[in-house]
């Protein structure tokens, strides 16, 4: 299935975490200085490049099912109802983050990671199986569902190292 204009746009999604997340950290950089950089930049990581991306991405799936379907090759299903709501979830455990202690970050980092280590061998097995090239299953989606997860643990972790 060809991707049309509208169906291209989808494809910008997995860069919103990223731009809010940059735009935060220039705040912080530039309103106090580098201290504690290194946990700032953990639970902005999970405010914006997890909470953030898993908002838009619920309310795509459940709002805008049709196009969102369109744009990854698939026809659209009620199963998308339970995927938005899912990462819808995901979304608000990780927007409210900041709120909690490290720790809660962690439990969001991994239920993030179970979540978009799944769906991304969802596109691996259609881009292999189907032939799906589409591009929110074979493009930037694809990579930022391994990326983002890996990426959000490995910062916690060097952070919360004793």
């Amino acid at each position: 299935m060809p991707d049309r204009p509208s169906t291209r746009a989808f494809a910008v999604f997995p860069f919103i975490g990223l731009i809010l997340l940059l735009i935060a950290e220039a705040i912080q950089f530039a309103t106090k200085g580098s201290d504690n950089w290194q946990q700032i930049l953990v639970m902005n990581s999970v405010t914006y490049l997890i909470g953030a991306q898993a908002l838009g991405a619920g309310i795509g799936h459940m709002f805008f099912g049709p196009p969102i379907a369109e744009s990854i090759g698939w026809q659209p299903s009620p199963f998308q109802w339970e995927v938005g709501g899912a990462s819808l979830g995901i979304g608000i455990a990780g927007v409210w983050a900041s709120s909690f202690q490290p720790d809660y970050w962690l439990a969001v980092i991994l239920v993030a990671m179970g979540f978009l280590w799944v769906a991304g061998i969802g596109h691996v097995r259609g881009v292999i199986k189907d032939k799906n090239f589409s591009i929110s299953n074979a493009g930037p989606i694809l990579v930022a569902d391994f990326l983002v997860p890996l990426f959000c643990l490995v910062i916690w972790i060097l952070w919360a190292k004793p």
